[in-house]
């Protein structure tokens, strides 16, 4: 039996009675569903000395809706794209609300959250496509937005941190905007469901390995052994000249090997790359905050680090 830290056991005692009267979720819908109650569960109240603002920009034949937390009187400067998760199936802006806000305020700086298209109705490249478009605009548009162009960090959890990989990757590739630092919180980041964490980390509550294999194959079609990175960031045969990275995973986390195994890749490509992991923690732990030290304190890390990485070098 796993040894959670008593915060994130709380939260999952809690998190279990709010959703002890759906079934276990099947469907697209019901995953959905499921991530709704989840984040009411441990809705976070907007803090004193920010505001939340919402708005659409334009892509290619579509619009893009994104959320916007900024601390009051914030001046021009550095800013903080983040990828919700949600298995590429579920999640939104508004069900990542915790971590948007934890971020903001851990790092002090403005967050700017992105809403891409769902699987499987939109499977790869879709929401890629829809993060690298917004980070596009969000660049272009700097002014507008009241942004730094030249200090954006980019990340996300779990499904996010795999939008991040592709993202940094698509940036790299394409000559795209430059990001200054990413940060992968408990990443997807492979398809290989029979090795290290992925087998053995049995006792997550909110991610099994049935749940790796649904949600990669509604993303990806059912094309698992592609070799196109930008789908499999772990597929990437050069991961040299991408941002500094901050990577965490989670004790007992089915993904906790293949993202450190990635964040050892970068470090290997020669990228500065901080590779933490949580004692005691669970896939999707950081919306504990409210109730585990630990959890609060891992915010709190994610935020310096992005800091550090944006504003260190001045």
């Amino acid at each position: 039996m796993a040894n959670f830290e008593a915060g994130v056991a709380e939260w999952i005692r809690r998190v279990n009675r709010a959703l002890e009267a759906l079934p276990a979720p099947q469907t697209p819908e019901e995953r959905r569903e499921y991530r709704e109650r989840m984040s009411a569960a441990f809705h976070v109240p907007v803090p004193d000395g920010y505001s939340v603002t919402n708005r659409f920009i334009d892509a290619p034949g579509r619009q893009i809706p994104i959320r916007i937390y900024r601390p009051q009187g914030q001046p021009h400067g550095p800013a903080v794209l983040f990828l919700h998760g949600g298995g590429f199936v579920s999640g939104s802006i508004f069900t990542h609300d915790v971590y948007a806000l934890g971020i903001a305020e851990s790092a002090g700086l403005p967050v700017i959250s992105i809403n891409y298209r769902l699987a499987p109705e939109n499977p790869y490249p879709a929401a890629p496509e829809d993060c690298y478009a917004a980070l596009c605009w969000i660049v272009d548009h700097a002014d507008l937005m009241g942004v730094d162009a030249s200090r954006i960090a980019l990340g996300g959890d779990s499904a996010g941190g795999t939008l991040t990989a592709a993202c940094t990757l698509m940036a790299r590739d394409r000559g795209g905007p430059p990001i200054r630092f990413q940060y992968l919180i408990f990443p997807a980041l492979d398809t290989d469901f029979n090795a290290g964490s992925a087998v053995t980390n049995t006792d997550d509550p909110f991610l099994s390995r049935e749940d790796l294999i649904y949600y990669w194959s509604a993303y990806l079609q059912g094309e698992l052994e592609t070799d196109d990175p930008y789908a499999v960031p772990m597929r990437a045969r050069d991961l040299a000249n991408l941002p500094p990275a901050y990577v965490l995973t989670a004790e007992h986390d089915p993904l906790r090997d293949e993202g450190e195994r990635y964040g050892q890749r970068l470090a290997e490509a020669g990228v500065p790359t901080v590779i933490r992991r949580a004692p005691g923690a669970v896939h999707g732990f950081l919306r504990a905050r409210l109730v585990s030290r630990l959890a609060e304190e891992e915010v709190e890390r994610v935020g310096a680090a992005i800091r550090e990485g944006l504003l260190g070098s001045g």
